[in-house]
Formats: C-alpha cells, structure tokens, sequence
C-alpha cells in the first residue's frame, strides 16, 4: 500500500479503484507472444490465484489463448481479445470525459 503513495494522485485513485475490467484489459494489452504467466502476473500486479482465475476466464471466453513454446506456458491476445481492448480504450475515453 506504501508504493501507493508515490503514485501522482490521478494515478492514485485509478490504481485504488481498479476494476475487473481495468485487469481484464490490464492483462490482455501486457499479452503478446512472448508472455509467460510470470510476466503477466508482476505487470499487472496480480497474485498468483488471482491471474489463474482471469487467464481462465479469458481463455474460456476466447479473449487469451495458452500454449507451450518450448516447454513454458505462454499467453497471446486473440482477436476477439483486440477487439475488446479497442472497445474498452472509447468506454474509458467516454467516461474520462464524463469525469466518472
């Protein structure tokens, strides 16, 4: 909670009020070709049941797909992912505007 309070206050109060959402796309942007769970879990600052719980998720719902390169799990963005990411990106412009 410390390393909070070195954040500038706009950043602050988004790092409080972190969504399901705002991880969802937290982890999808932080997936590309080469991310390993490991990565994914300190970039977006997750624990370990908790990155379980969303890849599972995302992965179900055809927004992250696994697979093995060269005997280590990675995770990669599928379209469908992209398309998500592209629709959060004007939500959250929208609602910045709003000032909600």
């Amino acid at each position: 909670m410390l390393g909070v309070l070195f954040l500038k206050p706009k950043e602050q109060r988004r790092f409080l009020q972190r969504s399901r959402v705002d991880i969802i796309a937290c982890i999808l942007r932080n997936s590309n070709e080469s991310s390993r769970k490991t990565r994914l879990i300190y970039r977006c600052n997750l624990s370990l049941s908790q990155f379980n719980m969303y890849a599972e998720c995302l992965i179900h719902g055809g927004l992250l797909k696994k697979y093995l390169k060269q005997g280590v799990e990675v995770y990669e963005m599928t379209e469908k992912g992209r398309t998500f990411l592209k629709d959060y990106a004007r939500i959250r412009d929208v609602l910045e505007k709003m000032r909600l």
